[in-house]
C-alpha cells in the first residue's frame, strides 16, 4: 500500500517536471525564432540559417516531449497547454492582465 502511494507521488512529480521542461523548450524556441527572423531581416543569412536549424531542433524536441506526455501520463493536448502557460507567464511579467 505504501509503495503504491509513493509511486503515485513520484509519477505526478515526473509529470510536472516534464511539463515544465516542455514549457521551457517552447519559450527557447520562440526566442530563437525571433532572433533568426531578425538576423534574416538584417541580411545576416548565415546566422539566420543556423538559427533556423536550432528552431527546427527545438520543434522536433517539443513534439517528442508532447508525444511522451500523452503516452506516459495521458495529458491531452500538452503542447497547446504549454504554449498557453508560456504566454500567460510572459504577460504576467509584462504586467498585463
Amino acid at each position: 500500500m505504501l509503495g503504491a502511494v509513493l509511486t503515485t507521488g513520484a509519477f505526478a512529480q515526473t509529470k510536472k517536471v516534464e511539463t515544465k521542461k516542455l514549457e521551457n523548450t517552447i519559450a527557447d524556441k520562440k526566442a530563437d525564432k525571433h532572433e533568426a527572423g531578425n538576423n534574416l531581416k538584417h541580411f545576416r543569412v548565415k546566422r539566420a540559417v543556423n538559427g533556423r536549424k536550432e528552431v527546427r531542433s527545438h520543434r522536433r524536441s517539443i513534439h517528442r516531449q508532447g508525444r511522451n506526455l500523452t503516452r506516459r501520463h495521458g495529458v491531452r493536448h500538452p503542447i497547446h497547454k504549454a504554449k498557453v502557460e508560456v504566454k500567460e507567464e510572459k504577460d504576467a511579467k509584462k504586467g498585463k492582465n
